[in-house]
């Protein structure tokens, strides 16, 4: 599909069918091949929304295969995979730029909520796709032209790209879709806020040059059908973390925010999906300091690279907060809802 869609780039086979099928069932297009010529010449022929690749491949060099994107298209993600953790090759390719490195073996829930995180960034943000009056959108994230949104029917499930949207219609482009097709489709789209969902009816089913599009009814209500469970307010600091059941020292982790049910963590080293963190927080807020101690348990990791680093945005849900942090967490968002 030519504007949705990703490269892997991988030689095992066993790891290829895992990753292509792991993408597809989220709805995102995969095209995979196993050496470097055929990874140059696809590069070539089209542009791709991310590749996956890993750096050691028999045939060719997953660092050569990074240096042909970047020439081509200097803002294309890529994700990174390797087994080799302190390694040339490994620098070379930080060296070239990349957006995400995960190391073998990696949980595939993190590879997932990574691209998930990287095509999100990937959409332009010019206008509303779905508009209500100003004073009613305050603070809502909704679907915007150019945002990704999952398309779900009985026997399809794929990855669109909003269009254009008045107060009736929606337009989305997907991938081509063999007929008979869906005459109604569950719309759903991750804001910042929260998960929103919505039923639309097709109106019209167009092929487009080897695509879709689809001109869909939008319903008279959109309603968020998920939102976080507490406002997360930013807090600068750190956190000193040991996993449950390892006998080894804490590690240091930068923290962005908190809330007074979980906290986002950045780490060097990605913990276990589920593991349980004991974290002992030191943070600062526009309110004062904040430090307390609890348990949480991690419940999503996204890979990214920092200053040509392999970084790990870890989301951990706490089990229970000392009051007096509960207090200056209540405290900040007062504050920030009511300054000026």
């Amino acid at each position: 599909m030519p504007e949705i869609g990703v490269l892997l780039v991988e030689d095992e086979r066993l790891l290829d069918r895992v990753v292509s099928d792991a993408l597809r069932t989220m709805g995102v297009p995969c095209e995979t091949v196993s050496c470097e010529e055929e990874a140059v010449r696809r590069l070539t022929e089209r542009r791709y929304d991310l590749v996956i690749s890993d750096l050691r491949i028999q045939r060719g060099s997953g660092v050569n295969v990074l240096r042909h994107a970047r020439t081509l298209y200097p803002d294309l993600p890529v994700i990174v995979v390797t087994a080799y953790a302190a390694d040339e090759e490994v620098y070379r390719a930080l060296a070239l730029g990349v957006d995400a490195l995960l190391y073998k073996p990696f949980d595939i829930d993190t590879l997932l909520n990574t691209v998930r995180a990287l095509l999100a960034r990937r959409a332009p943000t010019a206008y509303a796709a779905v508009q209500m009056p100003t004073d009613e959108s305050r603070g809502v994230c909704w679907l915007e032209v150019g945002a990704l949104a999952t398309l779900r029917a009985e026997s399809h499930t794929v990855l669109g790209r909003a269009l254009h949207a008045d107060e009736m219609f929606l337009s989305v482009r997907t991938e081509l879709l063999e007929p008979p097709h869906p005459t109604r489709w569950v719309v759903e789209w991750t804001g910042s806020d929260a998960l929103y969902q919505f039923e639309a009816r097709v109106i019209e089913a167009t092929a487009e040059g080897g695509e879709m599009l689809w001109v869909l009814r939008l319903p008279r209500l959109i309603r968020r059908i998920q939102r976080r469970r507490r406002p997360r307010v930013p807090v600068s600091g750190k956190a000193f973390v040991s996993v449950a059941g390892r006998l080894q020292r804490a590690i240091e982790a930068e923290v962005t925010d908190l809330s007074e049910g979980g906290v986002c963590l950045v780490l060097a080293e990605p913990p276990m999906r589920g593991a349980t963190l004991y974290l002992e927080v030191q943070g600062h807020s526009e309110t004062g300091q904040l430090q307390f101690q609890s348990e949480g348990t991690v419940r999503s990791i996204v890979a990214f690279t920092q200053q040509g680093a392999p970084r790990y945005r870890v989301g951990v849900q706490l089990q229970r907060l000392p009051a007096d942090a509960v207090q200056r967490i209540r405290l900040l968002h007062k504050t920030r809802l009511t300054r000026p």
